[in-house]
């Protein structure tokens, strides 16, 4: 008996030596991820340098006339007036898509991207690594937006109404599809998997409108007597830009703060879920041009002075990129200048990278500038 109960004594001790040494890896294990994921460029860019792989500082695009890019990560999307060339981070092609479009746009969020036909009827959707699919609209396209998680929101005109909006999910397929009744839609966005937000502008000025995609019933809706000209969804509810104001709304678009430009031009502008940041211009006499950035609770954050008009801004991780003329600036959320680059290529987009460098894209060329290189 004796010997019985001192058998069962070591495996219950066997037991939970192999249970404490579980708990330990999966302790070391966090906290690998944890450290990971704190490094610039996170976990993707930890195992593409642990397989060697090497980031690519100059992107070519083969004497193709470019419409449009955005920088996905590490990698660059480029829609061309021939087609899409998709180039992975090493700065190769990835794979391309030809088209004969009149007009093309190009929309992107995360890994997923869509290349769309203004006034078409086509939309190419793709991911960082490959073609995804290819989503027909009935109606003319009016515009196409793309979330972090894949889903896609096309824009349309409509038979018997002046608009409509059809939600994609990541596989194509589509999950939901909002008529605009009497007023047009300029814009949608879809934010995580569950809502979508419209912007349609009609007889009374401009609506926003709030639906969930279980659902036909409208959620909510805000009414703007001016121009909107944009949206998006935010930490703390929804930022709205018009053409005299930023105006800050509640998750069921009740109106919490309003940014007046004070008779400033609006000149360029670029939204996250946690920062607004615009670039105004006082035509006045001695007037000059300022840039903004505001919290998403309606708090400034900070204002610098610029000389030059923004050819474009981007935000990304707290870090604010603003395109001037030959220079690339990055700046704090509370717009501190941290890295400055020349970049007297032509550039004419910026995009920031994971790493905090950012890639500025041109005619026929794209270029990378700072990040580890700089400390």
């Amino acid at each position: 008996m004796a010997n019985r109960t001192e058998k069962r004594t070591k495996k219950r001790s066997v037991f939970r030596l192999f249970l404490i040494l579980i708990l330990l890896a999966v302790a070391l294990f966090a906290v690998f991820l944890a450290m990971v994921s704190q490094r610039d460029g996170g976990i993707r860019a930890f195992w593409r340098e642990l397989r060697g792989e090497k980031t690519a500082t100059e992107f070519f695009f083969e004497n193709a006339s470019r419409g449009d890019a955005a920088g996905m990560d590490y990698s660059l999307a480029v829609a061309a007036d021939s087609g899409l060339y998709m180039f992975d981070p090493t700065g190769e092609i990835a794979f391309t898509r030809l088209y004969a479009w009149q007009d093309q746009a190009l929309a992107a969020a995360g890994q997923y991207g869509a290349v769309y036909d203004v006034g078409g009827d086509t939309v190419i959707f793709f991911r960082e690594d490959k073609l995804l699919s290819e989503l027909s609209s009935p109606y003319p396209i009016v515009s196409v937006s793309v979330n972090d998680l894949g889903y896609v929101a096309v824009c349309s005109e409509a038979d018997g109404y002046k608009g409509s909006v059809t939600v994609y999910n990541a596989l194509g397929t589509a999950i939901y599809r909002w008529s605009a009744g009497n007023s047009r839609v300029l814009s949608a966005r879809v934010s995580g998997r569950d809502q979508l937000l419209v912007l349609t502008i009609g007889p009374g000025g401009s609506r926003l409108v709030l639906l969930k995609l279980d659902s036909e019933e409208l959620q909510a809706e805000y009414t703007f007597p001016g121009l909107m000209i944009d949206m998006a969804f935010t930490e703390s509810g929804v930022t709205a830009v018009t053409t005299t104001s930023l105006v800050g709304l509640s998750g069921q678009l009740e109106e919490r703060w309003i940014k007046d430009f004070e008779g400033r031009f609006l000149e360029s502008y670029v939204l996250s879920d946690k920062l607004a940041v615009v670039a105004l211009t006082d035509y006045q006499v001695g007037g000059g041009r300022t840039v903004e950035s505001l919290s998403a609770g309606g708090g400034v954050r900070g204002a610098i002075a610029l000389l030059d008009a923004p050819l474009d801004m981007d935000i990304r991780e707290g870090r604010v990129a603003v395109l001037t003329g030959d220079r690339a600036t990055v700046y704090s959320d509370a717009l501190e200048e941290t890295a400055a680059y020349d970049c007297g290529f032509g550039a004419e987009h910026i995009s920031i990278r994971p790493d905090g460098s950012v890639i500025c894209t041109g005619t026929f060329s794209a270029y990378v500038y700072g990040g580890k290189a700089d400390g």
